[in-house]
């Protein structure tokens, strides 16, 4: 038998899918709720947490439980990494996801730049030594709404970024066609990109980030990118909220 907060959670997830509950509504006192479906407050508690964490509704205080936007934006598989992406006048920042009807504005981010030495860590993935300086480009991107969408944090040997537009604080991409385009110039074209996808909760820092409840889970990007050389150019970590997000993939089977 199916538990009755899991109930209450599939006629309200209903609600919202249908129109009754639309976006930026806020949804009845727990009080109400519990009488409506004739159960104590604690049950219906239970399903709205079950929601939140579907990423449907945000509990916020002295609101109430809002529901939230429910169309998802798109990352396009590998085709957000075409070329086309960075080297025409046009293009957008690497790493953009495409996104739905509803928009997006790159310049929607803050960004922050610092210089550090490498970590054990970063040196391995950058193939440098330890304690050599990187410089570490920190983004936080909103939607054209102003809903935290994701973070992305990316890496760079600092011989490579000095003095360039990877090292720029202004918002939106490092110029037209983003850090791609800056290495492509910097002649270090990006060649070859190997990523993770990780889904997780998120930790208290980065549920704050996110502007989300710790309860909502999120997908860690984790991303390399070589040019022809081989050489590592590149290490960023995204971390996405997962009710905001789908990866949409299409390539040939390989023989």
């Amino acid at each position: 038998m199916v538990a009755k907060f899991v109930q209450i959670a599939d006629e309200l997830r209903a609600r919202v899918r249908d129109g009754q509950y639309p976006e930026g509504t806020v949804l009845p006192r727990q009080s109400e709720l519990a009488t409506e479906f004739d159960v104590n407050v604690n049950t219906v508690s239970a399903a709205l947490k079950l929601l939140e964490r579907e990423g449907l509704v945000q509990s916020r205080r002295s609101q109430g439980t809002v529901v939230l936007p429910q169309i998802p934006l798109r990352k396009v598989g590998m085709d957000r990494y075409s070329r086309r992406q960075w080297k025409s006048p046009a293009g957008d920042e690497d790493g953009a996801p495409h996104m739905d009807e509803r928009g997006w504005q790159p310049a929607a981010q803050s960004t922050e730049i610092s210089i550090e030495p490498a970590t054990e860590e970063m040196a391995g993935r950058l193939e440098i030594d330890e304690g050599e300086d990187v410089v570490r480009r920190a983004r936080v991107i909103r939607d054209a709404r102003g809903t935290v969408t994701h973070t992305l944090v990316s890496y760079y040997p600092y011989r490579i970024a000095k003095g360039t537009l990877l090292m720029s604080e202004e918002q939106g991409s490092a110029g037209r066609g983003g850090a791609f385009r800056v290495l492509t110039d910097l002649g270090h074209e990006p060649h070859s990109i190997n990523e993770r996808l990780h889904a997780r909760l998120p930790d208290g820092d980065e549920a704050q980030s996110l502007e989300m409840g710790i309860g909502e889970p999120i997908v860690e990007m984790r991303r390399r990118t070589y040019d022809g050389s081989g050489l590592p150019i590149e290490y960023a970590i995204g971390l996405h909220r997962a009710s905001r997000f789908q990866w949409n993939y299409s390539f040939e089977v390989p023989r």
